[in-house]
């Protein structure tokens, strides 16, 4: 994960159909650099996946942005890896080895 300012340092020659960037955009004062590097990645025909603070907010503040995305964020993981054919449930590690 790199934050969106970032994109210009290298993300950015990776854009392409059908290379895929999540986008999670915030209301804060980034939200202006994070609309830009959408609007890069959309014109150079790369695949963005867009998930809006705005959309979930309800009006909390700016402050609570980590702790409301993560469900939605969740919920994206947990369907990618169904789609990509692969057991959320599956551990390499966690409960698996001794740490």
């Amino acid at each position: 994960m790199i934050q969106a300012g970032e994109i210009r340092h290298g993300p950015l020659e990776i854009v392409e159909s059908g290379v895929p960037f999540l986008f999670l955009v915030p209301t804060d004062s980034s939200r202006v650099i994070t609309q830009r590097a959408l609007k890069f990645v959309e014109k150079w025909k790369g695949t963005a996946i867009v998930l809006d603070y705005a959309d979930f907010a309800m009006g909390l503040h700016d402050g609570l942005a980590p702790f409301v995305m993560f469900v939605p964020l969740e919920w994206f993981c947990y369907y990618f890896s169904i789609v990509r054919d692969h057991n959320p449930d599956d551990r390499r590690y966690y409960g698996v080895v001794e740490y």
